[in-house]
């Protein structure tokens, strides 16, 4: 008798040993590049067990610029991916992707970089210079033609030079190929502190606002598995909150990833971290710019209605 009571009870366990031990479903999410504070938040939601607990296994997938996130997508390679905000302009060139949640619209982790021993001392040094930059049609392209617009030099008041990834562009800004460079908030910390670069501004303090980072899903996912899309985005904004609330964890867990020092990677978290979006809901000034900006890139020749290249049916409920 008592044996059939033990054999009982575990066949009344076994669906709660079997569920508890489900498999996390799986998802490859592309970063356009390696060291953005806003891309890596993929990266720390996987340390931070976030995805985990939404019954998700994230693969990280990191790419040399958004054309190989584009890529990666169309050829069904990676389910999301983690973006340039004016990608949302090649959807009418054929990707099959949306954009599904905010990352930011501010491009605090800009900045326009010029040789520290070099000639150019202001903005309006710049007029006529070469500025570096990964892609003709990527977001730091569009924000160098808006300082120029601002100057009051028109869109060409630079001279764009691609060089096809940030690395390049560091070290054509170093070798002096370049005048100045529109580089990411670490390293211009770092280039800064080893008299290697100086900070001329802040694009997060000069341009309107941009939807420069988000979050695409590839049309099979949507249609496909749309729940779970649902739970990635609510895992993302989940890690934001997270994030929020341990820095210390945070920075420790991004160090690596950023290949950065550890002060480096807290500075970069006190600028950037208040300007993560915490509910994924597109800025409605942001997407206002967004048209302009694309005919700007050349992605598109006139102005597209963005409505059919983004949606916000997937984010988590106010």
């Amino acid at each position: 008798m008592r044996g059939w009571r033990s054999a009982a009870l575990a066949l009344l366990l076994l669906p709660l040993v079997l569920g508890s031990a489900k498999a996390e479903d799986k998802l490859r999410v592309g970063k356009a590049i390696q060291n953005s504070f806003n891309f890596a938040m993929t990266d720390v939601a996987i340390a931070s067990g976030t995805f985990k607990a939404n019954g998700l296994d994230v693969t990280p997938v990191t790419f040399s610029g958004a054309t190989r996130v584009q890529q990666a997508l169309t050829s069904n390679d990676i389910d999301i991916g983690a973006s340039t905000g004016q990608d949302m302009g090649f959807v009418f060139k054929g990707l099959p992707a949306k954009a599904v949640g905010e990352i930011s619209h501010k491009p605090y982790e800009t900045e326009m970089l010029v040789k520290a021993d070099g000639p150019i001392k202001t903005v309006a040094d710049l007029k006529g210079k070469k500025v570096a930059v990964s892609n003709i049609r990527g977001y730091p392209s569009w924000l160098t033609m808006q300082l120029s617009r601002r100057q009051g030099w028109g869109d060409d008041g630079m001279t764009l030079i691609a060089t096809g990834a940030q690395p390049a562009s560091m070290a054509a800004l170093k070798t002096g190929q370049v005048d100045a460079w529109p580089g990411d908030l670490g390293a211009a910390i770092e280039m800064t502190e080893s008299h290697e670069a100086r900070v001329l501004l802040n694009f997060g303090d000069v341009v309107p606002p941009f939807v420069n980072t988000a979050l695409y899903a590839s049309n099979t996912l949507i249609a496909q598995h749309p729940d779970l899309l649902r739970r990635f985005l609510k895992a993302w904004y989940e890690n934001i909150a997270w994030a929020n609330t341990h820095k210390k964890e945070t920075v420790a867990i991004l160090v690596p990833i950023l290949h950065l020092k550890p002060d480096t990677v807290a500075r970069i978290y006190d600028r950037l971290m208040p300007t993560e979006s915490t509910d994924g809901r597109f800025n409605p000034e942001a997407m206002k710019t967004m048209p302009s900006a694309i005919v700007q890139l050349g992605i598109l020749d006139s102005e597209p209605n963005l409505s059919t290249a983004y949606t916000e049916a997937f984010l988590p409920k106010p």
